[in-house]
């Protein structure tokens, strides 16, 4: 009898044990994976060109790559019928021809070709690293039709600006001491929009969620926060791409004596969707207005 007692013992503590097991498993797989790609900006040795891809198959038909160029070097960009490219410049210095417009590229800044160019040259002089993101986005015949209707003003050759000289906004969820800039207006390309947030320690984004649209950020220059998504976390750093999981309850902490500077990316499912852009206040630069 004692034998058989023991036994069941035996038996029930090992059930409990597989019970316990799997609650917590199913709890860790209900919360949403964040997904961070770190990117490598450190070149290897004897190489003047460099690429990796990121987040692959994360945004649908969208082809996302960390490209770098070590001076001095011209490189030609060739530029997809059906496409948009994005060219966001991270770090380092140069210049990008288009047809007869020249830029001198920055830290910080984006240039999107439009008006069906084929390509662009960018040039890196000697001593120079330039590296810089290339979004090249698949465009449905939706987009197309939208892109035609767009106002005359929002239709260039070439949009370039540099990210401090936005339209800043304001937002419910962001305190009084967050800078938010408007990189990319939803009107320029169709279904895309692009923005930046900066902010000192300790402060916060408050939850939301939008279940219209996939959202990446991108840590700039020293940008340390911490990004929340349901019940997952992830720590996001400068020069580091992330996507947020569709759906899910989001917000964003950052620490006492860390920076938040990060930008947002939003690619939406439907034109829609895009009213979701309507939360964003235009604001004066002069923050003491608001």
């Amino acid at each position: 009898m004692n034998l058989l007692k023991l036994a069941q013992k035996i038996l029930f503590g090992t059930f409990f044990c597989l019970a316990i097991i799997a609650m917590g498993c199913s709890s860790k797989s209900s919360s949403p994976e964040i997904v961070v790609q770190n990117l490598q900006m450190q070149i290897p040795a004897g190489m003047q060109t460099f690429s990796e891809e990121l987040l692959a198959g994360e945004i649908a038909e969208t082809k996302i790559e960390h490209i770098a160029y070590i001076g001095s070097t011209e490189q030609t960009i060739n530029l997809p019928e059906g496409y948009v490219t994005m060219l966001m410049f991270i770090r380092g210095n140069g210049t990008l021809h288009a047809d007869t417009m020249q830029y001198n590229v920055v830290p910080e800044s984006i240039a999107i070709p439009m008006n069906k160019t084929s390509e662009v040259k960018v040039a890196v002089a000697e001593g120079e690293e330039l590296h810089f993101l290339r979004f090249t986005k698949k465009l449905s015949e939706q987009d197309l039709a939208d892109l035609a209707g767009f106002p005359e003003e929002n239709k260039y050759d070439l949009y370039f600006t540099r990210f401090e000289d936005c339209e800043s906004y304001t937002e419910k969820i962001k305190s009084p001491n967050t800078t938010s800039r408007t990189v990319l207006p939803g009107d320029i390309i169709p279904r895309v929009a692009l923005g930046t947030v900066e902010a000192p320690g300790p402060d916060e984004v408050g939850a939301h969620k939008h279940a219209m649209l996939d959202q990446l950020f991108l840590g700039l220059t020293d940008n340390d926060i911490v990004v929340h998504a349901d019940g997952a976390s992830a720590q996001l750093k400068e020069y580091a791409l992330l996507h947020i999981p569709i759906g899910s309850s989001h917000w964003v902490t950052v620490e006492e004596n860390k920076k938040m500077y990060y930008m947002w990316m939003d690619f939406f499912l439907t034109k829609e969707g895009q009213e979701w852009l309507k939360t964003h206040e235009p604001t004066p630069t002069d923050k003491t207005d608001y």
